[in-house]
């Protein structure tokens, strides 16, 4: 009888498929929204409040989204949340027709409902994963997540700037089928899930339980290896929304047009759609801390060329070499966390682990800005080079993973992952 794989999981695929093609039309209007609030208003401010109005939910509902996850119905979260995503984005849509007074308000309001789906959306969707994936399918699971943002990042972007190009409606009614989409698959998955999550003790009243809450944080803090790779991935999301306001001004500079930013920024969904491909193998294969390191050397190689060159192709290339390196090192780290980690906690440490690295990229792109106009592009490009380096340096240093069993394992690059920073002929 032959071996099942992944692909004859049924009710992964749906749900697979739906959220990405849901991801896919979300990423087209994260383009739209700003655009729009600048060319209907014309005011940069507007469009940076539209802006700002997506992303902070992220700040604000992710640990409560996890718990959400470990406590309520699943599914039932999807479906809530795709439901309101696509009542904000026909919101949306409505705004950018008729053009009523206080428009920028109104599209603040709709591009945050979707921010706060979409956090609530992640949240549930690894926890279902983890509810109808066998263990052994659990790396090729997390490598197709891996592989949902890259696509969602290349072909979003360019279909946002596509539409809006065609009808300034465009990218909301394009992003409306992606929900009735994703609505679809859900409503088509099994009954292979548990009717609610299985979870150790009662309940908590309201998901902003701070003691539930806090729970998840602690668990995190009593892990050196996922602590200190969760505390680095936020200090790197800060560097890389700093290089992207490098890169688009360098590009800019040059004299290249707009779309030409366009091309260099979603190179990286290129990189992570061809690195989740090899994610599985690597992750299934080597420790996560060898992963991790790798990964971050990685990036500080192909930072130093962002740090000097403008040509765009250039750029484009290492920001693809960026995405590339990143599946490996996550699907090993988010498979390390699922295996060492109690399972009713899920939620929580994934939501936990979001907001710092969520909170890492917000702070990035409120300092990018300063760092350009007081120290030049060039000065702020080698800063964040050497800050790279010294995220590498720390991570090479991190306490060693969990065995899975006695005994060391027969991979000899895993063994070499597992000696720590006591034995000099290594590190």
């Amino acid at each position: 009888m032959p071996k099942s794989t992944i692909f004859d999981n049924r009710d992964f695929l749906f749900l697979w498929s739906g959220n990405a093609a849901s991801n896919i039309g979300l990423s087209g209007v994260r383009i739209a929204y700003p655009l729009l609030a600048l060319i209907l208003t014309g005011s940069p401010m507007s469009a940076s409040v539209v802006s700002f109005a997506i992303i902070l939910p992220s700040l604000i509902f992710e640990i409560p989204a996890g718990m959400a996850s470990d406590y309520w119905d699943r599914r039932r979260v999807l479906v809530k949340c795709q439901q309101l995503g696509l009542a904000a984005t026909l919101i949306a849509a409505l705004v950018v027709i008729t053009r009523p007074p206080g428009l920028s308000v109104f599209l603040a309001g709709a591009a945050f409902v979707e921010g706060a789906a979409y956090v609530f959306f992640s949240n549930s969707e690894l926890g279902l994963v983890r509810d109808i994936v066998a263990v052994n399918e659990r790396s090729s699971a997390i490598a197709f997540l891996e592989a949902e943002q890259s696509i969602a990042q290349l072909a979003g972007r360019a279909l946002g700037v596509m539409t809006l190009g065609i009808a300034r409606s465009l990218p909301f009614l394009a992003n409306t089928a992606s929900y009735l989409y994703c609505l679809w698959t859900l409503s088509r998955m099994g009954a292979r899930m548990p009717d609610k999550p299985e979870v150790d003790g009662p309940a908590p009243a309201t998901i902003w339980d701070w003691n539930h809450v806090g729970s998840g944080v602690r668990t995190i803090w009593a892990e050196p290896l996922v602590k200190g790779a969760t505390i680095i991935l936020g200090i790197t999301n800060a560097i890389f929304q700093v290089f992207i306001l490098l890169m688009t001004v360098q590009v800019r500079n040059s004299g290249h047009p707009v779309w030409v930013i366009g091309i260099v920024l979603g190179a990286t969904g290129l990189g992570g759609l061809l690195g989740a491909v090899l994610a599985a193998g690597l992750a299934n294969r080597f420790s996560p801390r060898i992963m991790f390191t790798c990964t971050l050397w990685a990036w500080v190689v192909l930072c130093i060329p962002m740090a000097m060159s403008s040509n765009p192709l250039v750029l484009a290339m290492c920001w693809m070499g960026i995405g590339f390196a990143a599946p490996p090192a996550n699907v090993a780290l988010t498979l390390y966390r699922l295996r060492v980690f109690p399972e009713n906690y899920v939620g929580r440490i994934h939501g936990a682990i979001k907001l710092i690295a969520n909170g890492g990229a917000a702070f990035g792109s409120l300092l990018a800005g300063t760092l350009l106009s007081v120290l030049g592009i060039s000065e702020t490009g080698w800063i964040l080079v050497t800050l790279m380096v010294l995220m590498a340096r720390i991570g090479r240093r991190l306490p060693e993973p969990r065995p899975a069993a006695p005994g060391l394992p027969t991979n000899w690059i895993t063994r070499l992952s597992l000696k720590g920073p006591g034995h000099p002929e290594v590190w």
